[in-house]
């Protein structure tokens, strides 16, 4: 058995592409690494704290660190945390960023977040988990104030409690699953989530063609309906494929590269 990975990200409707995401892996295993960044908008530097986060990444994966994958994820989003705020501004205009981490060993997974990028978990085509915001909104919705349907473009949706970067010390969120044939894991930026729904991202997978790649579909829905006022928008698809599955392409195995300018 192995992994297959997507990946696409466009700028949107903004001026600046302040989102950045990679998958890393370790030679000769089936050990994998994906990130998702998102640079704090209108604050400085975003597009460079979004990238800190991959760099860091870049920098700490090492076999030698993943006996223990909590503890390697969160002393990456601190790590991560610290880097940015080496980039220097105050606190009102200190530059910062979500992540999404998603490390994979074999059939395990384990991941953590901070902000509002978002990871999904599906099985047999069904939501099986997904993380939950860092944001005023989130916590509203959690209060019976405000409607899950309600949360994008809620004006509140961008106040997040939480962010790598600035005075306050992260405190990372966890998760981990043991892995059944063909899982898929969905991360993503708020760019993407806010205009395309879990249940939608799964019908259209299910209708592409094997040689049309998933992410790259899924984030050119999400451009068009953002459109010029859209925000950034990145994605990434990793799924667990079956032994008895392999050789064919599908419509998650292109993996696109290292996305952030």
């Amino acid at each position: 058995m192995s992994w297959q990975f997507s990946m696409a990200s466009d700028i949107g409707g903004r001026k600046e592409q302040q989102d950045c995401l990679d998958k890393l892996s370790l030679n000769g295993s089936d050990t994998h690494l994906v990130i998702v960044a998102d640079g704090m908008g209108g604050h400085r530097d975003g597009a460079l704290a979004a990238r800190m986060v991959v760099e860091t990444a870049r920098q700490r994966l090492s076999a030698d660190q993943l006996s223990d994958p909590r503890a390697f994820l969160k002393s990456l989003c601190l790590e991560s945390h610290q880097a940015i705020n080496e980039l220097g501004g105050n606190d009102e205009r200190s530059p910062g960023s979500t992540c999404i981490l998603l490390y994979v060993n074999g059939p395990e997974a384990y991941w953590a977040h901070v902000g509002d990028s978002r990871l999904y978990h599906f099985r047999n085509g069904e939501l099986h988990n997904r993380t939950q915001d860092h944001s005023v909104a989130q916590l509203m919705v959690e209060q019976g104030r405000l409607q899950e349907g309600d949360v994008a473009g809620n004006p509140l949706q961008n106040q997040l409690y939480m962010r790598l970067g600035g005075d306050k010390t992260p405190q990372p969120e966890f998760g981990a699953s043991e892995i059944e044939d063909d899982d898929i894991f969905m991360l993503c930026s708020d760019g993407f989530w806010a205009y395309i729904t879990p249940e939608e991202a799964v019908s259209t997978l299910k209708q592409l063609p094997p040689e049309e790649d998933g992410a790259a579909r899924l984030v050119a829905i999400a451009r068009e309906r953002g459109g010029s006022t859209g925000d950034n928008i990145s994605l990434a698809l990793t799924r667990w494929i079956p032994e008895k599955s392999r050789g064919g392409k599908g419509v998650l195995s292109k993996l696109r590269g290292y996305f952030c300018l």
